[in-house]
């Protein structure tokens, strides 16, 4: 999975777990990070991405000057544009390869967006170096608090997923409440509720999948945690 890959390069790059953490939950806000993901296409005659990525590897399409947000960083201005295409040229691989675009994302903070790639090498915390990366490196259209804290909240979600995978604890196994929780049928926040724990109240716990804690119901893992009994 690309998760994997990118946290693994990015560790080795930056050094740093909160750093590569802070990076990818701005490559998740930005892109899912799918290389071959592109915005607007509508404006260039190509339906599929596909179709875009073959015509700009082949020369006969301006990538560039095309308004197309692309790849794992959405690039879209003129000139980072060119400078992604240049590299994947002078590599010798496809303007959509994985690969190829993480070397250009570490390429183009280290030497153009210095603040950015200090913040990432040197982060103490993932919410810091995120709105970093997010301002001197992405520069999205949209800077508000819920844009901030949604790209931190998807970071987090990496560093744990990579650094601090939550223990399956030993012994009787519960879920508790963490804060006031929905309960469920089925694993889906947009199934109607059945009812709702309060903070602090427990049920015996069955198994997790994806996030989720399944009880003689389900509940969403976000306001809850599995502890020993």
């Amino acid at each position: 999975m690309n998760e994997k890959v990118i946290w693994d390069f990015l560790i080795n790059k930056t050094g740093n777990t909160y750093g590569t953490a802070a990076i990818m939950g701005n490559l998740m806000a930005e892109s899912s990070l799918n290389p071959r993901n592109a915005t607007n296409l509508k404006k260039t005659g190509y339906t599929t991405a596909d179709q875009y990525i073959i015509a700009t590897d082949d020369g006969v399409h301006d990538f560039a000057h095309d308004g197309v947000a692309f790849g794992l960083v959405q690039w879209c201005y003129y000139s980072r544009k060119q400078g992604l295409l240049e590299y994947a040229k002078a590599t010798g691989r496809s303007v959509g390869d994985l690969a190829m675009q993480l070397e250009y994302l570490v390429k183009e903070m280290s030497e153009h967006y210095k603040t950015a790639w200090a913040a990432a090498c040197q982060a103490n915390d993932i919410r810091g170096a995120s709105d970093v990366i997010m301002l001197k490196y992405e520069n999205p259209s949209t800077k508000t608090e819920a844009a901030k804290q949604k790209r931190a909240t998807y970071g987090q979600k990496y560093y744990d997923q990579f650094v601090s995978p939550q223990p399956t604890p030993s012994g009787k196994k519960m879920v508790q409440a963490t804060n006031q929780v929905n309960i469920r049928m089925t694993p889906d926040k947009t199934i109607k509720r059945v009812g709702e724990l309060q903070k602090g109240q427990e049920l015996e716990w069955i198994s997790t999948e994806n996030g989720w804690h399944k009880v003689a119901v389900w509940i969403s893992g976000d306001y809850s945690k599995v502890i020993s009994k």
